[in-house]
């Protein structure tokens, strides 16, 4: 009801809004490899930019002067007059520039940052029609695998975040362009998200993945590259990485002025359906064929783009609650600590992080849930079929500011005598079973960590090991129920039994 009441007021509010007052613009990133003054892939360069329609390029890879006219006068400008280019520092280097529409910004100021082997160029810029200042930095970072070059990068980042760490909340940023890197764990990536000395100056990334990009599960995010054959230069061998990011400030993730469109970050014409293939293998699932080749001929990268709102008064962004359905679980009685019950299945339509907590129904904590929505059993010596039919647990999910309740009900089954796999089955017999005083374990094999306790956990025998026919006396035990557990082959197994007595 409060998530229905919240949205009303949303909307409420924004037909109150002057429309004019906020505007939704898209920037874009893109490596035009080693673009200077040939008009060869002009033509191909043109139909990839009337596809992003972007208000905004931040590009790498330009060689001089000449490849900023080139590209400001023959691509952007060819049907119009709309660009202008940002002050450009020609060095020794292949190096970065920026293009912004002069309708909806203006340049306040061109710096550069000391990096190695190229310079980070940051842009100050004014949004027009609502006067909002917010920060570009243009990266292009060191390239290639090794521990040398991984040190480079990470250097380059951290005199990037020595800059950042210097604004507070009210300051919006983004960094963009080639970072050419290739694992979530290099500590070059790793730097971009620390909390730095002033709390300040951090970046977050929409995509969500760890370890290397190098996998056909992230297909969807390689940006390089589209080719798989050798010509006018650049990077073969297909889609295979994620070299092209852009990152944003905190303040542009919960801010209500002005903030990134979480799910409108984009690899322009990546279907996730091209790993280690070219993008122009048929069929392309994300653009036409004629685009395709476009992006083929134009750049050894793909473009990346994103939206942003701009807004001259407070407005909110439409956060979506998390989304989950009610679930069932069965789980045998007895079950060794740490057993994995199941898995709560919900997610986020706007994409963000969500949370899970059990709110109600683990009053006697016997289950614990992890932030992946992984529930957990502990202390399942105590959870007998006997003494607990079901559990009825309330699991909250959160988006940090959403919250939606799921329903999950955990029925306890009642162990079978001999409930085990049926190849262990053949390995080890339990005989009698219900016993009175005692029974035999016949173990073909050898077993170890062995327990025998009783329903509530109390140790009735232990051994660290059994191996052929054992006689066990529980003559002094009460009668009841017992678990038998014992691992095997690294795999840890529980068998019922039953003391009645005579």
């Amino acid at each position: 009801m409060m998530n229905k009441i919240l949205l009303i007021l949303v909307i409420l509010f924004l037909n109150i809004l002057d429309l004019k007052s906020q505007d939704t613009i898209k920037i874009a990133t893109y490596n035009l490899l080693r673009y200077g003054s040939s008009t060869d892939r002009n033509s191909d360069l043109t139909k990839v930019i009337d596809y992003i329609e972007a208000d905004m390029y931040i590009t790498q890879e330009l060689t001089n002067n000449s490849g900023v006219t080139n590209f400001l006068n023959n691509v952007l400008n060819k049907n119009s007059d709309k660009f202008l280019s940002a002050k450009f520092y020609d060095e020794t280097d292949i190096d970065q520039a920026l293009f912004y529409d002069k309708n909806k910004f203006e340049i306040l100021s061109t710096s550069k940052i000391d990096g190695d082997p190229r310079n980070i160029v940051a842009y100050r810029l004014k949004h027009i029609p609502t006067e909002n200042t917010f920060f570009v930095f243009n990266l292009h970072m060191k390239a290639s695998q090794g521990s040398s070059n991984e040190q480079r990068r990470y250097n380059q980042v951290q005199q990037l975040i020595n800059y950042t760490q210097q604004m507070n909340d009210d300051h919006f940023y983004v960094v963009a362009g080639d970072f050419n890197i290739y694992s979530t764990n290099e500590p070059a990536y790793q730097k971009f998200f620390e909390t730095t000395a002033t709390g300040f100056g951090k970046f977050n990334d929409l995509i969500k993945v760890e370890g290397s990009y190098r996998n056909p599960e992230y297909a969807i995010y390689h940006t390089q590259s589209p080719r798989t054959s050798q010509f006018g230069g650049g990077a073969t061998g297909g889609m295979d990485d994620r070299f092209d990011y852009i990152l944003f400030s905190d303040s542009l993730m919960k801010s209500n002025r002005t903030f990134v469109i979480k799910d409108s970050y984009e690899v322009i014409g990546n279907d996730g359906n091209h790993y280690d293939m070219a993008i122009n293998v048929s069929p392309n699932l994300a653009v036409s064929q004629e685009l395709a080749d476009a992006l083929h001929d134009a750049s050894d990268h793909l473009p990346v783009s994103v939206n942003l709102v701009f807004s001259k008064e407070a407005v909110f962004p439409i956060n979506n609650s998390p989304i989950g359905n009610d679930t069932i679980f069965n789980l045998y009685e007895f079950p060794v600590d740490n057993t994995l019950v199941g898995k709560v299945l919900a997610n986020d339509p706007d994409g963000d992080d969500i949370s899970y907590t059990i709110i109600s129904g683990n009053e006697e904590n016997f289950f614990n849930i992890n932030n992946e929505g992984e529930i957990f059993v502990n202390n399942g010596n105590a959870l007998s079929n006997e003494s607990y039919k079901e559990f009825v647990l309330i699991v909250e999910v959160s988006d940090g500011l959403l919250k939606e309740n799921i329903q999950v009900v955990i029925n306890i089954i009642e162990l079978p005598p001999l409930s085990i796999e049926s190849y262990v089955n053949k390995i080890i017999k339990i005989y009698p079973n219900p016993f009175s005083d005692s029974f035999v374990i016949d173990v073909d094999t050898k077993i170890r960590d062995v327990i025998i306790y009783d329903t509530k956990g109390r140790v009735a025998l232990k051994k660290n090991k059994l191996v052929g026919k054992n006689n066990i006396y529980l003559k002094r035990e009460t009668n009841g129920i017992y678990i038998f557990s014992f691992r095997l082959n690294d795999e840890r197994y529980n068998i019922k039994l039953i003391k009645k007595g005579l």
